[in-house]
């Protein structure tokens, strides 16, 4: 994609005759936004990348153009150093017990890691199934504290999992959360289905796994601690338990297994290590968040803030064959709800001052692990006793005819969203997948971490997320203009002085 380069002058031009004017409809504008964010001479919008600063500008001069401050300093970015490194380009070397795994007897997802820190050592604790549910009165880890330890987790539970939700706690990835909030350094995700990786595979979470090999990853430099609720996963098969781990558990996998189930199985160390080395060029560059705010009119309520933030970036792109689709675009995950936040600063602007303060950030890295609002979470710009709402704004393109407030310890502020939809003929439904978990995976979990009352509107998985497949002409857009519609009242509510609600944390809850 050498090419971009003659064409970088063009697309900043493009910039600035963007589409702020109100001789377009608000479909119009939508649109206008998304096919530019979402086209391949964006590469993806990686982070880092050129088409990630390339769309960052694009944000900040739309900001600029309707009057909004600049919210980091005098500039509209909010810079932080980024590495990042391609699996295909990488060596990996895993060692188990001792024992060296072949390169097709795991599939390695470093989420978070930085290669310069290896090799890595991880004593191993084993935990059974790996699960935390105090709803059903399951917690696995008995108050562990991991310390940089790595978690032996099995598949399952002593249930049938449902294979149509990924992030679960009785899945992969809820696993990975689990253990990371409790500053593990790497899951080892063991499971009987590893070789079960077809089109039509049982195993999604394998299947999923074999996918994010190719993602290129990204780590915030220097930041010393895990930027979402996942961690390093190392996923192997059970003949690989019996063959390397076995011998320290002092149980087969279908030993271990059984016991798990009669739930016999007590968390406990093991005399065993695991050894992980990434050997590879790390890209280090900048990625920028890109942060405006108006300020609100009341004397009082000033000092309190809304906070709109959605994601701009998406996962890149990859090397593919000739005729076939390597740039990840993104058009609704989440050129989509970057185009409703768009939106809305423009009618926010343009009518009466708000009574509370309203900060709008467009973080970048989500898509890599939450690691613009990571970065934020350090360096607010706002104190977080301060913000009366976080409102996310997360795929929004593919409705049709609902969407989901995804919220947890703030009942108001769902309701809230539920009334405003009926004002504008639009359901809106509570989380269908409370065992999701989904706010380890969301930029409002940097706020909600905090106890900020936070909800993130957003409109279900489909077939295209996280593929080449997700472009601009599968928009739903005569729904996305009626969503836009349901956040701006929502934000006009808050903003306006309404009700500041409370967070109560669940139980399930836990953060570092």
């Amino acid at each position: 994609m050498i090419f971009l380069r003659h064409l970088t002058f063009v697309l900043l031009f493009i910039c600035w005759v963007s589409p702020t004017l109100s001789g377009q409809t608000v479909r119009e504008r939508l649109e206008s936004d998304i096919r530019f964010l979402a086209d391949d001479l964006l590469e993806g919008r990686g982070t880092p990348g050129r088409g990630l600063d390339i769309a960052a500008l694009y944000l900040a001069e739309q900001l600029r153009a309707v009057g909004w401050k600049p919210g980091a300093g005098d500039s509209y970015f909010q810079r932080f150093s980024v590495g990042a490194f391609s699996p295909q380009a990488a060596r990996y070397t895993v060692e188990l017990n001792g024992e060296r795994l072949d390169s097709d007897e795991y599939y390695l997802l470093p989420f978070g890691f930085d290669p310069s820190d290896s090799p890595a050592e991880y004593p191993l604790i084993f935990t059974g199934f790996g699960l935390f549910v105090p709803e059903k009165g399951i917690d696995d880890f008995g108050g562990a504290a991991f310390d940089g330890k790595a978690v032996v987790a099995l598949q399952g539970a002593p249930w049938e999992a449902d294979n149509v939700a990924p992030h679960s706690y009785d899945r992969m990835l809820g696993k990975s959360a689990q253990a990371t909030i409790r500053n593990a350094g790497c899951l080892v995700y063991v499971s009987h289905e590893f070789d079960d990786v077809a089109a039509n595979s049982k195993s999604p979470d394998v299947a999923f796994a074999r996918e994010m090999v190719q993602v290129p990853y990204s780590f915030v430099v220097d930041f010393g601690e895990p930027t979402m609720g996942l961690g390093p996963i190392l996923v192997i098969s059970s003949a690989t338990f019996d063959r390397v781990l076995a011998p320290a558990v002092g149980k087969s996998y279908a030993e271990s297994r059984q016991a798990s189930e009669n739930r016999e199985s007590k968390t406990r160390a093991l005399d065993a290590i695991l050894t992980v080395g990434i050997d590879t060029e790390v890209e280090r560059g900048a990625a920028s968040n890109v942060v405006g705010f108006i300020e609100g009119a009341d004397p009082v309520l000033k000092d309190e803030w809304v906070v709109l933030t959605a994601h701009y970036d998406h996962l890149g792109f990859k090397e593919a064959p000739e005729g076939e689709d390597g740039v990840w675009n993104g058009a609704d995950d989440n050129a989509s709800g970057t185009a409703v936040l768009l939106e809305i600063a423009r009618r926010l602007k343009a009518g009466e001052a708000p009574r509370r303060s309203v900060m709008l950030m467009f973080t970048a890295g989500e898509d890599r692990g939450l690691l613009g609002s990571a970065y934020y979470s350090k360096h607010p710009v706002v104190p977080f006793e301060k913000v009366a709402v976080n409102i996310n704004v997360d795929m929004v393109g593919r409705s049709e005819g609902d969407v989901t407030a995804y919220n947890v310890g703030a009942d108001g502020v769902f309701e809230r969203a539920r009334e405003v939809g009926r004002k504008n003929g639009i359901s809106v439904k509570a989380d269908p997948f409370p065992a999701w978990r989904i706010i380890y995976f969301i930029d409002s979990y940097h706020f909600a971490r905090f106890d900020v009352p936070f909800v993130e509107i957003f409109t279900e998985m489909h077939e295209d997320y996280h593929q080449p497949s997700d472009e601009t002409d599968r928009i739903n857009f005569d729904e996305l203009v009626v969503i836009t519609d349901l956040v701006e009242d929502l934000t006009e509510y808050y903003a306006s002085g309404g009700k500041r609600e409370k967070f109560n944390r669940p139980s399930w809850f836990q953060t570092p």
